[in-house]
């Protein structure tokens, strides 16, 4: 028994974790994001969700925009939107449906002595940080999904609602 089911040392993971180098794109000099405005195309796909170990999203691709403006000296807003589509399962069916969503969303960014994550809102930076907006892209994403992720009513695979119907009756 022990021999079945030992796990292999350097097994290739179901959902390998993105390349860091993919990753890179998703950060912002503080710098830039301090004295200028600054607009930017990011193209995001699974390597977003692969980063954040989400198992339940199986396709992505997403054109966003990125920009900032400066609102004071010590204060920034970045703003992101844009659309996409997820892939995920049905909850109704079980089978992949793909899901769009139209992503708007702002973050405050403040600069002083001491830094602080990114709480939702607002983070703060010191001077020659670099700015992740990693956990900001995936939260605005994830909180425009529905909450039940189902295809529209009649594009379920028939099969399935049959199999549901005899159990459920």
């Amino acid at each position: 028994f022990e021999k079945v089911c030992k796990i292999k040392k350097n097994a290739i993971p179901l959902r390998p974790k993105a390349h860091k180098s993919d990753m890179k794109r998703y950060v912002i000099d503080a710098q830039t994001v301090q004295q200028s405005d600054f607009e930017f195309e990011l193209p995001v796909g699974m390597e977003l969700f692969e980063a954040m170990e989400v198992t339940d999203i199986s396709g992505a691709d997403f054109k966003l925009v990125v920009s900032g403006h400066k609102e004071a000296h010590n204060r920034s807003v970045i703003s992101l939107s844009g659309e996409g589509t997820v892939v995920t399962m049905c909850d109704r069916c079980l089978d992949d449906v793909t899901i769009e969503v139209d992503v708007e969303a702002e973050m405050t960014v403040l600069f002083g002595d001491i830094a602080k994550e990114f709480d939702g809102e607002e983070v703060t930076l010191q001077r020659g940080d670099e700015l992740s907006i990693v956990q900001f892209v995936y939260d605005s994403i994830m909180l425009d999904l529905p909450m039940i992720r189902a295809h529209k009513e009649g594009e379920c695979n028939p099969d399935m609602i049959a199999r549901i119907s005899g159990v459920t009756e």
